[in-house]
């Protein structure tokens, strides 16, 4: 999911390829939480295939999350300081 401003640049952008879903699975849920500010222009939303075979999406929907829930951007969830500087 990528959330657009006006000027059609990203903002805020989730392709869940740190959690990826591989492999065949039975329904589960999976939440993409983004921040959409106000002058955002639009929203978008999709599915991506590595490989052959299927893949489906249902009950889609949109919802407002309070403010405590983190999002699920991967900058938001990288370290704020280095780490591992000593390459071990």
């Amino acid at each position: 999911m990528r959330v657009d401003a006006q000027d059609q640049h990203a903002v805020s952008f989730d392709n869940m390829q740190d959690r990826a879903v591989k492999g065949t699975t039975d329904w589960k849920r999976y939440d993409v939480v983004l921040e959409v500010p106000e002058k955002s222009q639009k929203v978008a939303f999709g599915l991506l295939l590595g490989g052959t075979g299927q893949v489906w999406m249902n009950d889609l929907r949109f919802e407002t999350v309070s403010k405590d829930v983190p999002t699920t951007e991967l900058e938001s969830r990288l370290p704020k300081q280095p780490v591992n500087l000593s390459f071990v």
